[in-house]
Formats: structure tokens, sequence, C-alpha cells
């Protein structure tokens, strides 16, 4: 059964959903009767129709805050000299190797600091080295500013936008830490950069840097939060820079969201769990979603979904998204949604199996990008497909040997349990044919070779369309979400022969990123790019990536894919304008 769950109806029933819990307590004191009483089918039957009933048909009545409670929003706005709001704290202020800073905040900040500019270019403590760091305190009554922080930017010529963003974000947390709430930024100050994109970029910064992993704890941690940016511009450039600074708020906001939803631990997000987010997620920002049950997806033949997710108590769920725009470019944005790999039957190694939570992490990014397109209202016609599973071992998982009818009439034969995540992904990228898109784009944390391959700092990107995969690059560089092309030489299909089906799951260890993209290629006709997140959807504190770009978690699911798709996105709309004929002759190598 296949039952509807518009974004804008709502029965009024409410239920848990995300964060959330795996049932209610009166279940759990009417399970415990039964039990005593022996009556374990009549147990199995109710828990069964409670967990259909958190998810197919309801849709959950829940307001911003409850979905998006970890996010930390910033209230913005914008002033001009001279300053007189005792509201602003603290200012910052780049510096570039010279060292040199913009003539107006010189002045602004020799008048209030009674040390001064000069004093420390004098005694070489100042000298605009990047990350360079110092906080020049002001005395009370002094007037409206309370800190300055002078951040070291490096030569005039390397400072790129994502330094800004990495600047804004140290200066934030180290606002945070001083119990400062508003920072004050001048975004034409940053050296021939772009002050809208530096407003957008600023804003990012903020966002994501203060962003903390939500943790369970007995005694929750209460922290003050950031507040508020104000940017430094005059007044006709107020509404301009201030939308700059909305994008890139909105941009975080879905990033967060989606390391959020990464990071659940899989005991609070079931595939099931999962829909209802998506459910919650469309209902709030505007947009359409689908939840596709077991029977629907068998239906339909998607015999991968089927085999991966038969070993574990949780059903499956194929997840539809929709946000349209008649006319417009049709984009299909595909996530791989295993909430859980335990790698099945082939099962992985103790060690590090924790973090396999965050194998939804391209469902994730999917979520998010349509959280920030519906937002931002970007003009394009999306479909969202999320397959998502639970690979756990059973009696009744599936197992290597076995050979798989999917949607596509393909027969897969089973080498490896562990590769599950293309089975799923076949199934939807073989479904979103029916749905005309104009291309496909699906992102997965599909292999560890890309790991070996690419590490931690970029992901791997493969596809059919050269178009395509060009936007895309030029979309992850605008971002500092790096991507890196992996061919799709035919001779790497030949470790996918099989001598009972069509093709084997998993060609070995040998360039293995690239085989499984050979792989998900026999399942699209489309212009198809192919992500693989499997480095950099999460990183470990050893990896000092936070150092770098403190915008990053220290540890945890970094969200990537979500900026990196919203900026494509907006590149594709603004570049057709609406025009979907143009777009299919891009597609095709058409100017």
């Amino acid at each position: 059964m296949c039952r509807c769950l518009w974004s804008g109806d709502s029965s009024g029933k409410k239920y848990p959903c995300f964060p959330g819990v795996r049932g209610f307590s009166w279940v759990s004191g009417l399970c415990f009767g039964l039990l005593a009483a022996g009556i374990l089918t009549e147990v199995q039957r109710l828990l069964r129709l409670v967990m259909e009933d958190r998810c197919v048909g309801q849709v959950a009545t829940i307001n911003r805050e409850e979905l998006m409670e970890h996010v930390n929003t910033i209230e913005m706005e914008t002033t001009s000299l001279p300053l007189r709001d005792p509201g602003h704290t603290a200012l910052m202020v780049a510096v570039a190797e010279g060292p040199t800073l913009a003539s107006n905040l010189r002045e602004l900040v020799d008048r209030a600091s009674p040390v001064g500019i000069g004093a420390l270019e004098e005694t070489g403590e100042l000298r605009g080295k990047f990350k360079e760091f110092h906080i020049l305190h002001i005395p009370p009554g002094a007037g409206p500013l309370r800190r300055i922080v002078l951040l070291g930017m490096g030569k005039p010529g390397s400072i790129s936008y994502d330094t800004v963003r990495s600047a804004a974000a140290k200066t934030a947390r180290t606002l945070r830490k001083l119990r400062c709430d508003t920072m004050l930024v001048d975004p034409s100050s940053f050296f021939g950069l772009e002050p809208y994109q530096v407003a957008q970029c600023v804003a990012e910064g903020i966002v994501l840097g203060i962003h903390r992993v939500h943790k369970r704890m007995k005694k929750p941690r209460r922290e003050k939060g950031f507040r508020r940016l104000v940017l430094l511009c005059a007044q006709e450039e107020s509404s301009r820079l201030l939308d700059g600074a909305r994008r890139g708020v909105v941009a975080a906001e879905a990033t967060i969201f989606a390391r959020d939803v990464s990071n659940e631990p899989g005991v609070y997000l079931t595939p099931t769990d999962l829909a209802s987010a998506a459910v919650d997620s469309g209902q709030l920002h505007g947009f359409e979603v689908e939840v596709f049950e077991e029977d629907r997806i068998e239906e339909l033949g998607m015999g991968g979904i089927m085999a991966v997710g038969r070993g574990s108590d949780e059903p499956s769920r194929l997840i539809l998204l929709r946000l349209k725009n008649e006319g417009a470019p049709r984009i299909a944005l595909v996530g791989k949604g295993v909430t859980f790999d335990s790698g099945g039957v082939s099962l992985k190694p103790p060690k590090g199996m924790h973090k396999m939570k965050y194998d939804m992490g391209g469902a994730a990014a999917v979520l998010g990008a349509f959280q920030a397109a519906a937002r931002l209202r970007i003009p394009l016609d999306l479909i969202g497909l999320i397959p998502s599973a639970e690979n756990m071992p059973s009696g009744r998982s599936y197992k290597p040997g076995d050979v798989i009818a999917m949607h596509s009439g393909h027969h897969v034969e089973i080498t490896n349990t562990d590769a599950e995540g293309r089975l799923l992904l076949a199934d939807a990228l073989s479904y979103a044919q029916e749905l005309d898109p104009d291309c496909v784009i699906d992102l997965a944390t599909l292999t560890g070779g890309c790991v070996i391959a690419l590490g931690h700092i970029a992901s791997g990107l493969m596809g059919t369309s050269e178009p395509l995969l060009s936007a895309l690059l030029h979309a992850g560089k605008s971002v500092e979400e790096k991507l890196w092309r992996l061919p799709l030489y035919k001779e790497y299909n030949i470790s996918l022969r099989s001598t009972v089906a069509d093709v084997i799951n998993s060609g070995g260890r040998a360039a293995s990123a690239i085989t499984a993209g050979c792989f998900l290629s026999r399942f699209v006709q489309k212009p198809w790019a192919h992500i693989d997140i499997a480095g950099t959807a999460w990183i470990e504190e050893d990896s000092m990536q936070y150092v770098h770009k403190p915008y990053l978690p220290k540890r945890g699911a970094t969200g990537v894919g979500v900026r990196m798709l919203a900026a494509f996105l907006t590149n594709i709309a603004k570049q057709f304008d609406g025009d979907r004929g143009a777009f299919q002759a891009f597609l095709q190598g058409g100017e």
C-alpha cells in the first residue's frame, strides 16, 4: 500500500518523529501485560500496527523550533557609521599581510581602542599572517564596541571566500566563549571580494561554526547562543547584503539539518523515522513528500531495496520528494538512505561499526538540498528519491550467491552483502527514469575505496554528461566542497561479469569506487552524475580539518553535499531561467 503524505495536509494527530523515540509509553505497558499473559502474537500484531501508524497516513503537526532545535539561527540587520547601538559587542576586522586593512575600519579601531592598530604594528604583533588572531578589549562606557577581533587573512591575493567563511566561524566560536552575542562585519573590507558573497560566507561561517553536535545527557548543556550578525554598509546596499546573508543562513541551516540527521543513532533513526523526518520537513518548508511502504516497493519490483532490508525487523521505505515548477528544468536527486549498515551476512569488522549510522549521508544531503531549494524558492522542477533500509544479519537476510531481480529488469548476483547501497540506488535510479527528469544526480556514502583514493578531502565524481559534471565541479569549488573526477572506462565492467546473472554487485577491491559507479550506470539512461561522499560525509578529530576550516565539526557528520547542491541548483536556475529545452540541449553538449 502506498499513501501520499502531502506537506500541507494535517490530521491533527501527533507522534514522535525526529529526533524521536521508537514507540509510546502505553505500548510498552500493554506489551508487558500481554507478554505476562503469554499472548505473544497479539503483541507482535499491535507493535506492527503502531510502527505503521507512526509514518504512513499521518502527518505530524510540529513547529519549526522542534524540527530545527539544534540550529543556531541568527538575527541579521545592517547599520552605518557612526555606531551608536551599544548592542554591537564585537567588530570583526580582516587584516592582510603588510599589515593592511580597510581605512574606515582602521580609523574606527584607532578611535575605539586605547591600544590602536599602530601600537600593534610597531611591536610586530600584528602582521596579518593567515590564522593570526588578536582580541582588543574596550573599557565599558568607551563606546558602542566591547571587543575588536583582528583576523589575519594572509596575502591579499590569496584571500578567498572560504577564508572569509573560516574567519567568521573562528570569530563566532571565540565570541561565544566570551559570551558576546553580536558580531559587526563590514562586507566591503575583504580586499576586493564581492560584498554580497562575503555577507553570504560570513553568515554561513557563523551558523556552521557555532553548531554543536546534539548530545543525550542526564544534564543537558545549556549555553548562551550567538544571537546577531550586523552588517556595516551604506543604506542603499542594506537590502542586497541582507539577502546575501539570508542565503548563507539558509544553506547553513540545511547543512546542519543534514548533520543532525546523520548523527542520529540508528535506534532513533530507522527508515520509518527518516520518512517521518522527510514528511515533517516537507510540511515545514513547502515541498511534497510521498512514502512507499514495503508492499508498494515489492509491487514495483524493487528487489534491491527489499533484499537489503530483509534481514532487519525495521521495514524499508522509499521516499519521494517533489518541488514542482512546471516547464522548468527537471532535476532528480537520489540519496542513499541506509540508516544503519552492519554489512549484513558479510559482516563489517567491529572497529568503526558504530559510525555506520551515517550511511544515510546521501539521503541527508538530498533532504537538506530540498529544504534550501524550497526556502530560497529556486525556480526548478525537482524530484527527490531516498531508498531507505537497515542492512542487518539474520536468518532472513539476503546472502552471497543470491540472485536479485531489480526494478529495471536486470538480475544481480550477490557476491558481497556489504555492497548494499548500490542495490538501493539502482532501484531508485531506475524508478527515476519513469518520472522523466532531464538529469539525475545521486549521492551516497558508497565505497571504502573512495576513502582510500581521495581521503577525507574530496568526494568522488563520475557520470555520463560532461556539461553536468563540469557544472557540479564548479558548484563544489564555489562552496569549498571539493569533487574529483574518476573515469568510467568500459574496461572496468569486466570485473562485474556474472556467470548466472546480468551483473554481480561487487567487483572486488581494485578500483572499487569506479566499479561501483559502473554498476550504477547500468540502471540510468538519462544524463547522470554519481557522487561518492564516503570520505567526506564524516570526519574524525585526528584529521584536524576543523583547524583549517572552523565551520566543520571536530568530529561527526559534515552535512557535505547540501551547500554544493544548493549552489548547483541556483546556478542552473540563473543560467537557464526556466527554459527546460535549453537545459536539455546543454546536457547533451550544446551551448
